[in-house]
């Protein structure tokens, strides 16, 4: 990971970027301090312009290579983490930056001092000239980074090391800044006003004509300036502010989507750190939803789960009433199969079997409620659906058409061929929760689930491979009807009087 240590051509790139905006700056800020030394101090004033351009231009070329030296020892720090990301890298620029422009300050100083006999007061001014045009510059500066920290940990899909710092809130640090600003203007503004004012009254006791416009100029050219700086800095934080927002609610919309992949930087020490922090538990607490209901939609159908999920007490015992249709459906002659494959051969071809078996109950609106050996139990009508014995019978004349693809697959492996029976049955039944607080299954309960058993164990002895019964019978549609014929009545275990059984009217489970 390069986030820190600058490697590659994406940080080598930063890095000269970076060089030229800060030379730019120590470029630029050489001609303001010369310009508000001659505005504010007479004693500056008295130099010559081009030797007090070359004091501020040595002291600041020294400001930067020691500014240079400090950020490349911060740099080889980073590189010597590079799995760790500190948050507080900016704050570290920023200081940096910040002590450099006091100590060119005090550079000027001392050698205005020892060179010139600089009065006292006017290497104050010299000092707070530094400390403001630093204030701006480094907090410009330190920003830029912070944005170029914002945008790399959002590239990031990994997982960074975090190195925190103190905590400090949005507006602790807005407020700050715009009291050292203020502050540091009034200054400013009442020593440029104080020297204004000596000089008025220095001309006007000498009795030289001067122009009131010369002082406006100057006091309006200083507080352009330094409104211009503070604008600058303020812009620049709203940006980052604004970058963060974005951020946030791109990983929100894209969880909305349904992307829990998605995460928010974690990129400083203030509120949005908490916001992002626990926006990316909430991602982790529906990822983990989401796959708890993936995985509980493997033993319970999606919509089922879906119910249970979303209801306050999904877990409690019991359940509701609903009129469903029950398929059953066994495998034939799979004892003959089982002893010429070995068990896990055996498991591949129920699994092979089970898979296609599944995917045409689902096709036809069906959950799967269970699956016992050989044998599967499917309900139709629990999530709705215009005609649940409609599309039971679909299903069951799919499952038909299953059996020809798992007997070509058999018969080329020098298998034995297989069979099933499945039978149907339309009633009313309990649907939920069966078992106890610690173990529960969610199934469906009732007389209806008896009949369609026994339906089809009443298969092996019937014409037909499919067995319906009247209830079903009467609600499919008039096309499927013309592809069934009546079997008779047929007395079923644990019933005092004989059901009116349905079949097909060909043994080949051809489509209605």
């Amino acid at each position: 990971m390069t986030l820190a240590s600058g490697q590659g051509p994406a940080g080598r790139a930063s890095l000269a970027r970076e060089a030229l905006k800060s030379s730019l700056f120590y470029l630029f800020c050489t001609g303001l301090l010369s310009v508000y030394g001659t505005e504010v101090c007479p004693f500056i004033e008295s130099l010559a312009p081009g030797q007090l351009v070359s004091i501020l231009a040595v002291a600041l070329s020294l400001g930067f290579a020691l500014r240079w030296w400090c950020i490349g020892w911060l740099r080889l720090q980073e590189a010597a983490r590079p799995n760790e990301v500190d948050l507080g890298r900016p704050w570290h620029y920023l200081r940096v930056d910040f002590c450099t422009w006091i100590a060119i300050g005090i550079l000027v100083t001392a050698w205005n001092t020892l060179n010139y006999e600089f009065p006292l007061g006017s290497g104050l001014k010299v000092v707070l000239a530094c400390a403001t045009l630093g204030m701006f510059t480094s907090a410009s500066l330190a920003l830029d980074v912070e944005r170029d920290l914002i945008r790399r940990l959002s590239a990031d899909a990994r997982m960074n090391v975090l190195k925190r710092g103190r905590f400090l809130s949005i507006s602790t640090k807005f407020l700050g800044f715009i009291a050292l600003c203020v502050g540091l203007i009034a200054v400013v503004l009442l020593l440029l006003i104080y020297k204004d004012f000596k000089f008025v009254i220095d001309r006007y006791a000498s009795g030289v004509p001067f122009k009131f416009i010369w002082i406006v100029q100057e006091v309006l050219f200083v507080f352009a300036t330094l409104l211009t700086g503070t604008l600058i800095v303020i812009r620049k934080y709203s940006r980052n502010l604004q970058l963060m927002f974005d951020l946030q609610l791109w990983a929100l919309g894209s969880v909305q989507q349904g992307n829990y992949n998605a995460s928010v930087p974690v990129v400083s020490n203030d509120e949005f750190s908490l916001i992002a922090e626990r926006t990316n538990e909430m991602i982790a607490g529906l990822k983990e939803r989401e796959r708890n209901k993936t995985i509980f939609g493997k033993y319970v159908n999606s919509t089922v789960a879906s119910q249970i999920l979303g209801q306050a007490g999904g877990a409690d015992l019991g359940g509701r009433e609903v009129e469903v249709a029950i398929l059953f459906t066994d495998l034939r002659n799979f004892t003959p199969l089982s002893e010429r494959c070995t068990p896990h051969e055996v498991v591949e071809i129920l699994n092979q079997y089970f898979s296609l078996v599944v995917h045409e109950i689902h096709r036809c609106g069906g959950e799967v409620d269970k699956f016992i050996g050989d044998a599967a139990m499917a309900v139709f009508g629990l999530g709705g659906g215009a005609n649940p014995c409609q599309d039971a019978l679909e299903a069951a004349l799919a499952i038909r058409r299953i059996l020809e693809v798992i007997n070509r697959e058999l018969a080329a492996r020098q298998l034995p061929a297989v069979d099933n029976g499945i039978g149907l049955h339309y009633g009313q039944v309990i649907a939920g929760n069966v078992g106890s607080p610690e173990r529960l299954e969610y199934t469906v309960i009732g007389d209806a689930v008896n009949v369609a058993a026994r339906l089809e164990g009443l298969t092996r002895s019937l014409p037909s491979p499919l067995a319906l019964s009247a209830e079903v019978y009467i609600k499919v549609n008039e096309q499927a009807r013309a592809g069934l014929i009546h079997l008779g009545e047929h007395a079923l275990k644990g019933k005092a009087a004989a059901l009116p059984v349905y079949g097909l009217a060909t043994n080949n489970g051809g489509g209605l």
